[in-house]
């Protein structure tokens, strides 16, 4: 059995607690409080972090951390990622300009160490034009240097999906000696 720690980072608003939530079946621990931030529409937002601890087939387990988003918060954002077997980059596909966002997380997760990272590119349902577009536009920013894949945040089916993308990025920097 194998157990894989694993932080999710973003902007506030990217999903992260949600894409823990949609695994955890109930099963979570977060410190969500009222949001007072007046240029978000959110009504909560993590001030520490949110914990889930998931069971897969075969007996591994995921261990989830859904980071705080807020800039004021990143201070917590470096002992989170201390001990992680991966990252997942959630990216708000409404967010602009997107590549900033983007190269500014993979930044963080790549100061914490060499490890593998998949960006799960949210709310594509919710961008003004062709959500082909905006998939294009992340793909050029991370340059193939990561798996990079659209998420409804919401979906259980999809985040395992995600899930199995980092896992084996994991098994294969583990096999090359990476991890």
């Amino acid at each position: 059995m194998k157990e894989y720690k694993i932080v999710v980072l973003g902007s506030m608003g990217a999903g992260k607690s949600t894409l823990v939530r949609a695994v955890a079946a109930g099963n979570i621990v977060d410190t969500d409080v009222a949001n007072t931030d007046p240029d978000s529409d959110k009504r909560t937002t993590t001030v520490a972090l949110d914990y889930a601890d998931i069971a897969l087939p075969g007996g591994d387990r995921l261990r989830l951390y859904g980071a705080p988003g807020q800039t004021r918060f990143e201070f917590v954002w470096p002992t989170l990622l201390r001990g992680a077997a991966g990252v997942v980059l959630m990216v708000d596909a409404t967010r602009e300009p997107l590549d900033v966002e983007v190269e500014r997380y993979l930044r963080v997760a790549r100061e914490a160490g060499d490890m593998p990272i998949v960006v799960g590119l949210s709310r594509l349902d919710l961008v003004d034009g062709d959500p082909q577009d905006v998939m294009a536009r992340a793909d050029a920013v991370i340059a193939g240097r990561v798996p990079l894949a659209p998420v409804d945040a919401r979906s259980e089916e999809q985040v395992l999906m995600l899930m199995d993308v980092l896992v084996s990025e994991i098994e294969s920097a583990e096999l090359m000696g990476y991890a």
